[in-house]
């Protein structure tokens, strides 16, 4: 019997180094996966702001006075800021909105935002584009964006808000 207690040791041994060897690679597999998620989340978020800088650099360049007399020269932007009025200034701010919900419809399709979120978002979409100004640019611009989903969605929005919201 004394013969045996050198192998039950070894296999004592050999059992507690394979554990601690598993539980090793799993407590780094469990960091590599959350350094990655904090880097997807620094991405994401350095993605949003890398948008919000440059709608405010592109809107505030916009309602220049040199932009605005530059752009009445072309034929495309005087069709444009006469369905509006006139108003260059609505114009941009119709676009800036209709970009920002090409934006947040995207975060939508990548699951960046919640559905709660979302469903704030479409109301706010389909109450907007009830306004007639926001339909007619929509419908001389939708060409200038480049998600298919998107152009379906607002395409399929009621030209009037039947929600009593």
């Amino acid at each position: 019997m004394v013969s045996y207690i050198p192998l039950i040791t070894i296999a004592v041994a050999s059992g507690v180094l394979i554990m601690a060897l598993i539980n090793f690679l799993s407590a780094r597999k469990n960091m590599q996966k959350q350094s990655e998620e904090q880097m997807n989340k620094l991405r994401v978020l350095n993605e949003q702001q890398i948008y919000q800088r440059l709608t405010e650099v592109r809107l505030s360049l916009q309602n220049t006075e040199e932009f605005t007399r530059m752009a009445a020269e072309s034929p495309i932007y005087a069709e444009r800021f006469a369905i509006v009025g006139g108003n260059p200034s609505e114009y941009y701010t119709i676009m800036a909105f209709l970009d920002l919900f090409e934006y947040v419809f995207h975060l939508k399709g990548e699951k960046i935002i919640h559905d709660v979120v979302w469903n704030r978002w479409q109301a706010l979409i389909e109450t907007t584009m009830t306004i007639p100004k926001f339909r007619i640019v929509w419908e001389k611009t939708k060409h200038s964006h480049s998600n298919d989903q998107f152009k379906r969605f607002i395409d399929s929005l009621p030209t009037t808000n039947n929600n009593n919201n």
